[in-house]
């Protein structure tokens, strides 16, 4: 095994380029990987690695364990060098490189009955990766990305902890999945915060539907909203109140699959 000690080291150089780029991720197709159950997910869902690094404490103390697909390029690195390229507080010492995951077109993913998100603008990093989390949790058929934060960022692909590698994620455009929608006869609910929605636990989701949740701030543009089949809202203790986009989808969600 090869130990690279320099930063100026090519694998190294895209490594960090891949964590701070997103240009670099798009053009390459590739995105970075922090964290042995990361990795290890990434290796049971058969993601492509294209290389690995590990840090001379990991192999100290984990080297033995560690079992890396054949055709992976795998480094030793120092220590310190591990800290450098890590881009959380507490570094495990292992990180890698992963081809971006192939998945099938969402005209392939769209059917009758099915249960979907369209998320709209979501722009924090974390939410989008708590609510791709949750949604493969509860069994949903996939979840539709229009306008979003972008699926590879680092901070998205730390929160999904490993749903990434195995729930349908698609980025659309609404041009592109409302008609999809009524063509495979899929219902869709815009969620609002508006009393004279329909409450979420009046719904009814034995065929299926499409929920749309739109942006932290702002919610849903009302010219999207009013597309949808019906407007939904969550009442809490007779009341409307709004709630955090991730939370608020975790809930729809259980409604959805129940």
């Amino acid at each position: 095994m090869q130990l690279i000690t320099s930063k100026d080291n090519p694998n190294i150089k895209l490594f960090r380029k891949l964590t701070e780029s997103k240009k670099c991720r798009r053009e390459t197709g590739m995105f970075p990987l922090e964290g042995i159950r990361l990795i290890s997910d990434a290796i049971l869902e058969n993601a492509e690695l294209h290389s690995v690094f590990v840090t001379e404490s990991y192999l100290d103390k984990q080297g033995e364990a560690l079992n890396f697909p054949s055709g992976t390029s795998v480094f030793a690195i120092t220590d310190e060098l591990g800290k450098s390229i890590s881009d959380t507080s507490s570094a495990q010492g292992v990180f890698a490189v992963c081809r971006t995951v192939p998945k099938p077109h969402f005209s392939q993913t769209v059917k009758q009955g099915g249960k979907y998100l369209l998320l709209c603008s979501i722009q924090d990093p974390g939410n989008l990766g708590t609510i791709i989390r949750t949604a493969d949790a509860v069994g949903l058929d996939g979840v539709f990305l229009a306008d979003c934060c972008e699926l590879y960022n680092p901070k998205v692909i730390r929160s999904t902890m490993g749903s990434l590698f195995r729930l349908n994620v698609s980025e659309v455009s609404f041009e592109e999945i409302f008609p999809l929608f009524e063509q495979r006869g899929v219902p869709t609910y815009a969620a609002v915060v508006d009393g004279d929605a329909v409450s979420l636990t009046d719904c009814f989701f034995s065929e299926g539907g499409a929920v749309l949740i739109g942006n932290e701030g702002n919610g849903l543009p009302k010219d999207i909203a009013e597309r949808c089949t019906k407007r939904l809202t969550i009442k809490m203790n007779g009341n409307i109140n709004s709630l955090n986009a991730a939370m608020a989808a975790g809930i729809i969600m259980w409604e959805l699959v129940k």
